[in-house]
Formats: C-alpha cells, sequence, structure tokens
C-alpha cells in the first residue's frame, strides 16, 4: 500500500476554479473596514467647489465621480468620513470599475442585478459594499457570491466568516473542509470561529475513521486477491489521504475502482454498500453552526 500512496492523492474538484484574488483577501481589511477613507482636499477647488449638496469621490486611477451628498449619506454608512469638510474631495482605494458599479446602488435609482460579473469583480464590489456599508448593495452582493460557492467555496466561505454570512457559510463549510488543508485555511478565519472549525474538522475525522471502520465489509469479503489488489486496497488507499477523500465519495468508491467493479458485481455491491455507509457518516456531521458553534451542545455530545 505505502508504494502506491502518491496515486491515491485526491484530484483537485474539477467544478474549483483558480482565482486571482489572493487567499487572505476579505481578511485584511476585516478589522479596518469601519475606518474612514482618507480625505485629499487639494483638488476641492476644481470640482463642485461652490456646491455643499454634491460630494466627489476619486477613484485609485483618477476617475472622478460625484454623488448627491444626502443619497450617499443616506445608503452608506461609512462612506463620508465624519470629520470631512463640505468641500472636501474623498480619495479612495478602489478602482473606476468597482466605484462605477457600487454608486450605481447609490440613490433613488434602480439597483444593478450583478449577474454577470465575473467572480474577481464581484468579490471586490461586495467587499467594497461591506467596507463602506451600502446597504443597498449587501444583499444582492451576498447572494451573487453564493452562486459562487461551487466554484470558488474558499473564498466565498472567508467573505461569509468575515461579514457575518452564517447561511452561506454552512453552505461552503464541507466544500472547504474537505478540500483545504486545516493549518493553512484556520489563520485565515476570524478569531471566533477557528475553534469551532477545528471542531468541525474533528466531526469529518470521525466520519472518516467511521468509514474506514466499515463492519458492513469483513476481512474476507473479497472474493480473490485481484478482488482486494483491484477494488479493497485501492478504496482503503483514497481513504488514507484524509479527510480530503470525502469531498466526492464517487471518487473513491467508483472512478479508483471502475475498471474492476465493471466486470465484478460481488465488488461493485461492497462498494455501493460502502459508500452508503460513507454517506450517512457525512450526513451524520451536521451543519457547522448548528454542531460547532456553541460549546454546551458540543460539550453534551461527547460520552
Amino acid at each position: 500500500m505505502g508504494n502506491q500512496a502518491s496515486s491515491a492523492t485526491p484530484p483537485s474538484p474539477s467544478r474549483y476554479q483558480s482565482s486571482t484574488l489572493p487567499d487572505s483577501f476579505f481578511t485584511t481589511e476585516a478589522s479596518t473596514a469601519d475606518k474612514p477613507p482618507p480625505y485629499n482636499a487639494q483638488h476641492s477647488s476644481v470640482i463642485y467647489a461652490d456646491n455643499k449638496s454634491k460630494i466627489v469621490f476619486k477613484s485609485s486611477d483618477g476617475q472622478y465621480f460625484a454623488l448627491i451628498r444626502k443619497d450617499a449619506e443616506s445608503h452608506a454608512g461609512a462612506l463620508i468620513p465624519a470629520n470631512g469638510s463640505p468641500h472636501s474631495m474623498v480619495d479612495l482605494p478602489e478602482s473606476s470599475t468597482i466605484l462605477r458599479t457600487l454608486f450605481e446602488f447609490i440613490g433613488a435609482r434602480k439597483h444593478p442585478k450583478l449577474l454577470n460579473e465575473k467572480f474577481e469583480t464581484l468579490a471586490e464590489i461586495a467587499k467594497a459594499a461591506e467596507k463602506y456599508k451600502v446597504f443597498s448593495a449587501m444583499n444582492i452582493c451576498a447572494e451573487r457570491m453564493r452562486s459562487f460557492k461551487e466554484t470558488h467555496p474558499k473564498l466565498v466561505l472567508l467573505y461569509a466568516a468575515h461579514y457575518d454570512y452564517p447561511h452561506i457559510f454552512d453552505e461552503c463549510a464541507p466544500l472547504v473542509i474537505t478540500s483545504e488543508s486545516l493549518e493553512n485555511f484556520a489563520p485565515l478565519l476570524p478569531d471566533s470561529l477557528r475553534l469551532p472549525w477545528l471542531r468541525y474538522h474533528a466531526r469529518w475525522s470521525k466520519a472518516l475513521s467511521d468509514t474506514i471502520s466499515y463492519s458492513g465489509i469483513p476481512y474476507n469479503a473479497w472474493s480473490s486477491g485481484n478482488c482486494w489488489r483491484s477494488c479493497g486496497q485501492m478504496v482503503f488507499q483514497a481513504l488514507g489521504t484524509g479527510v480530503h477523500s470525502l469531498n466526492d465519495l464517487s471518487w473513491a468508491f467508483n472512478k479508483r475502482v471502475s475498471p474492476h467493479i465493471d466486470y465484478c458485481d460481488q465488488c461493485k455491491r461492497l462498494c455501493s454498500s460502502w459508500r452508503e455507509h460513507a454517506q450517512k457518516q457525512i450526513d451524520a456531521i451536521g451543519i457547522f453552526s448548528e454542531t460547532c458553534m456553541n460549546a454546551e451542545l458540543v460539550n453534551a455530545e461527547k460520552p
């Protein structure tokens, strides 16, 4: 078994897509999101100098945007610094592309649906909406981010973790726990979620252990040495890679042994029964927020 261990490494799920955003994209400003943006008054005499009803914003790529001050104040909770003068211009670190879309959520108008945005662009809009508390953009950004949970589960989960969308976190959690390493991912979570995430990983580890020790497959279940080498051993090797093997049960119980179970009915039945047992163990893990967040509930489950 040890000589073939490397070939048993689970492949990256085909539905996952890489992103140009760093892993820490939703964590770097989580603690400073409420801080007001910096002011730059040197150009205030150029644009709307005498118009106190409007406020000008400058993007990182040098584009200017003018908003009605009352709209900006009523639709965004952290876009205008409290200590700024009426004639000041606000420098923002976001690009004009992101600000142009974000500002469409401010004012009495139809808001964009964000249906055709690429993930990276949507993520930047969602982060800006949370940072500046553009209330009318938050919910639609959350639902659009949720739609990318299958292809970008890690970043969507971090977004949900740092901006308090527990239902999205719960939906992404099984995909992330079975595809990301515990030691690399846990530090990206807010402090309040790190211990619960360890509890969640422990529950998945128990599910894996119960799957490996499934009593429904006796030691002598394999009818021949060839069945053991081509089927049983291959499944054990797959499960031996850890909780990542539970990301896609078809990989461990079907794809890796497909050449053999295509003609061996007994092994096909054994793998099918084993897979059903594995799925029951996964189902018993429960929803993250229901089984891992409440310490009293976790302690009550201990024998």
